[in-house]
């Protein structure tokens, strides 16, 4: 039974990974709170499971536009959040949350309040490794995931933009002394996530119901992973979204669904209290 939780746990957790990485970008190179992250997710979601629907394409072919819907939505808060002033963090915060409850009332207006689900028949089937079951389900996501993440690691790591985007998140006003853009720096940035955002919305589809106020929860698991990774951390991401999985999970297992939420809350409220830095950043 453990070795599935752990199994269940690492897959789940590479997809929150996923799910966070366009958050933890946004802010690290912007310094912009997006509290609309969920929506815009649910928002590709949507798209994904309109064209699934209507039009009978397969999983596959809904990623360009759920990409090309969380794209046009990201770049249209990129120049809202570029038009703010001081306090920047504070100010991002109130027009990312009006933006949020915008996109709730217009995904109920044309989805309504109905539960939805991308159903895609050979999920539900699988590989038996003795005890083990391993759906084709979480095959997808676990591969998906890590692979948008290892891309996103080597983009952030062996690349110009890079190394550009990274100087911008330690340092925005050393970065533009060294000839660095750092306003296209926070453009590109929105992209990128506005890309991680697209990709994840259709698995996101998937795996849990599409409802209006769904990015809620979307939105307080990419916080409560980007606390505890610290900013511009991917490894941390990646140990953050794994270790909140996992204690998803277990609690689960443990006491009952109902209890999922709570694990969350609590780590949240816990590295804001300890380590509001990150578990892996450094006291400045």
């Amino acid at each position: 039974m453990w070795t599935t939780v752990v199994v269940s746990g690492i897959t789940l957790g590479s997809f929150y990974t996923l799910i966070a990485m366009g958050f933890a970008l946004i802010f690290g190179v912007t310094r912009t709170f997006n509290l609309a992250h969920g929506e815009v997710l649910v928002l590709a979601g949507y798209a994904a499971y309109w064209l699934w629907k209507t039009s009978g394409v397969s999983l596959l072919f809904t990623f360009p536009a759920a990409v090309l819907v969380a794209l046009v939505v990201c770049l249209i808060l990129q120049r809202l959040f570029s038009r703010l002033r001081e306090p920047l963090e504070l100010n991002s915060i109130v027009m990312s949350f009006g933006v949020a409850i915008l996109l709730q009332n217009g995904m109920l207006f044309f989805f309504s309040g109905d539960y939805r689900l991308i159903r895609v028949p050979t999920f539900n089937q699988g590989l038996h490794f003795n005890t083990l079951y391993l759906s084709y389900g979480q095959l997808t996501l676990l591969a998906l995931s890590l692979l948008v993440i290892g891309l996103l690691y080597l983009l952030m790591r062996h690349t110009y933009l890079g190394k550009a985007l990274r100087a911008t998140i330690q340092d925005r006003e050393a970065a533009a002394l060294a000839g660095i853009n750092v306003g296209a720096m926070g453009i590109l940035a929105f992209a990128i996530g506005a890309i991680l955002i697209g990709l994840a919305g259709p698995l996101y589809g998937c795996v849990h119901y599409l409802y209006p106020t769904a990015g809620l929860q979307a939105t307080l698991l990419a916080i409560t992973i980007t606390i505890f990774a610290g900013v511009g951390r991917i490894r941390g991401l990646i140990l953050g979204g794994w270790i909140l999985a996992l204690a998803e999970s277990c609690a689960v297992v443990l006491f009952g669904a109902s209890w999922r939420e709570l694990v969350g809350a609590v780590m949240l409220i816990t590295l804001l209290a300890l380590r509001p830095q990150g578990i892996l950043g450094r006291e400045q």
